[in-house]
């Protein structure tokens, strides 16, 4: 999984990840966790999704994501949060 992730990563150079944190068996914690943890790609913004969890509590950690958007969503509210400039 991580290998996968960073080389997506890398191939692709995203301003942002917006992920689900329910994956096909894989957690978007845990891939948000590693991005937030690898020197090469801390500062990439993520944002997770979710319709069963909330992570706000995380949202201050230093591993957890920049931003959190809870299922169902309106589009415009999703395009809010894009916009929003990301604290380093």
């Amino acid at each position: 999984m991580r290998g996968t992730v960073f080389n997506d990563i890398k191939d692709f150079k995203p301003d942002l990840v917006l992920m689900d944190i329910m994956l096909a068996g894989m957690d978007g914690r845990n891939i948000c966790k590693n991005i937030k943890e690898n020197v090469l790609t801390q500062s990439l913004p993520v944002i997770l999704i979710s319709g069963t969890h909330d992570v706000g509590e995380s949202l201050n950690l230093p591993s957890g994501p920049n931003d959190f958007l809870a299922k169902p969503f309106d589009i415009d509210f999703l395009l809010t949060k894009i916009e929003k400039p990301i604290a380093a």
